[in-house]
């Protein structure tokens, strides 16, 4: 197959993972170890080869911290699920005090459903996007692109442009506030 049908190609049976919806969640409560398996079968795409995706001690953490509320009796509902998927996708590229900032905000005018359903989908949109643009990068002529290690180091790239918008896109959202807080939460830290 030669270097052009290669690139056309490339994105043509990629695998797309997607974020659970609400409705898509287990209707019974889980204990820890189920919802750690639960989480690795939802999220195993989003794992970086070298760290654990979650971890009891993860979620004991997440727990103490604030971001998600408390099991009940040991058990995990639909509604703590939702939070861990929020939180494990979002992680990689988020810090955890952003996060629950922004998990907080959100909750101020939706339910964790709402707000489940609204990530997931544009979770969705995000990724058909992404992948529109690296085929489009990797059509253009002016960048000679050979390899798919080519649209690899195009996609970090991008990935590390997304992370340094996304901060600042945060951090001038914040009220006066809000920036006293984060700024004191980095000086502790």
């Amino acid at each position: 197959m030669d270097k052009i049908q290669e690139k056309l190609n490339l994105f043509s049976n990629f695998p797309h993972h997607s974020i659970p919806k609400w409705s898509d969640l287990p209707e019974i409560d889980l204990y820890m170890d189920q919802v750690i398996a639960l989480m690795e079968k939802y999220l195993t795409d989003n794992q970086s080869q070298d760290s654990k995706l979650i971890t009891p001690s993860m979620i004991n953490n997440y727990v103490k911290l604030g971001i998600m509320p408390a099991p009940i009796k040991k058990k995990y509902s639909r509604e703590h699920l939702a939070y861990l998927v929020i939180i494990c996708s979002l992680k990689q590229v988020m810090p955890i005090s952003n996060i629950k900032t922004m998990i907080d905000k959100k909750l101020q005018s939706n339910t964790i459903s709402e707000l489940l359903d609204s990530y997931s989908s544009l979770y969705d949109f995000t990724f058909k996007t992404l992948l529109n643009t690296c085929q489009t990068y990797l059509d253009s002529n002016e960048f000679n692109i050979k390899t798919p290690e080519d649209a690899s180091l195009f996609t970090a790239i991008a990935a590390a442009n997304c992370r340094n918008i996304s901060n600042k896109l945060f951090y001038m959202n914040l009220s006066a506030k809000d920036k006293k807080s984060s700024k004191k939460k980095k000086k502790e830290n």
